[in-house]
């Protein structure tokens, strides 16, 4: 009797045990469901299917690999080189903005691309992201006689990155990278327009503006004397001459 009321202890203590080992799992499974940071759902392109990063590279570069058609990559193409575009602008603007800021760093192989349907991780070979980036950097402190050179060097690589791919290079990117941006400090720089220049006033305007100051202090004398008299034009003969003369034009002879 004393040995099976001591199994039967034995085996409540072990039930016990495990029932506090599930309850403490569950609290943690509640508390981390509650504690996790919410992540913005991402929503891949279908269209590439499996093919993303390096994988996606290699594929559209003519690396044969197991369990994807060379048809459907040839099929591909035409879809990837808008993805193929924005890396390589992407790079470029990176390196260009970093140049301007003095914080010159390394860009990564893999970028995240957004496409109609959703996002493609695009991946490119480090040699030719460093020229890219390299090029932005020097164009963003570029003097006119380097542009020639950083033209040479972005059309290079862009070729060579469409010639890896197999897909034709229509205009080349250095007509639409290497055109500085403007921005509102450079708009502010801009000298203000010209102010209206005030009239100035000419001899001739001044004349009856002198004229008929002096009429009203000549009808107060005759007044206080009680003549009458007639009107002293003197002056005004002399006004109106000088007036003439500002306005006569000399003609060559």
């Amino acid at each position: 009797m004393n040995s099976f009321f001591q199994l039967f202890l034995v085996w409540g203590v072990l039930l016990v045990f495990l029932l506090v080992l599930y309850v403490i799992d569950k609290v943690n499974v509640i508390y981390q469901g509650y504690s996790r940071e919410e992540v913005p759902a991402t929503y891949d392109d279908g269209l590439f299917g499996e093919l993303a990063g390096k994988t996606l590279w290699d594929a559209m570069s003519g690396i044969p690999l197991p369990g994807v058609d060379a048809k459907h990559v040839s099929d591909l193409k035409p879809h990837y080189e808008p993805i193929l575009r924005q890396h390589i602008e992407q790079v470029f603007m990176e390196g260009y903005n970093h140049g301007k800021a003095g914080t010159v760093g390394v860009p990564t192989n893999n970028r995240q691309v957004p496409t109609p349907r959703g996002s493609v991780v695009s991946w490119l070979p480090m040699h030719h992201l460093a020229s890219l980036y390299q090029a932005g950097v020097d164009f963003a402190s570029s003097q006119p006689d380097d542009v020639l050179r950083i033209q040479q060097s972005l059309d290079q690589v862009t070729g060579m990155i469409y010639a890896r791919i197999g897909l034709g290079l229509g205009e080349p990117y250095s007509a639409t990278l290497l055109i500085h941006p403007v921005t509102s400090e450079e708009d502010a720089m801009l000298p203000p327009a010209e102010e209206a220049a005030a009239p100035v006033a000419t001899p001739a305007a001044a004349a009856p503006a002198a004229l008929a100051a002096a009429l009203p202090a000549m009808a107060d004398n005759l007044a206080d004397s009680g003549e009458v008299l007639e009107p002293d034009l003197s002056q005004l003969n002399s006004l109106q001459a000088a007036s003439s003369e500002d306005k006569a034009v000399p003609v060559a002879a």
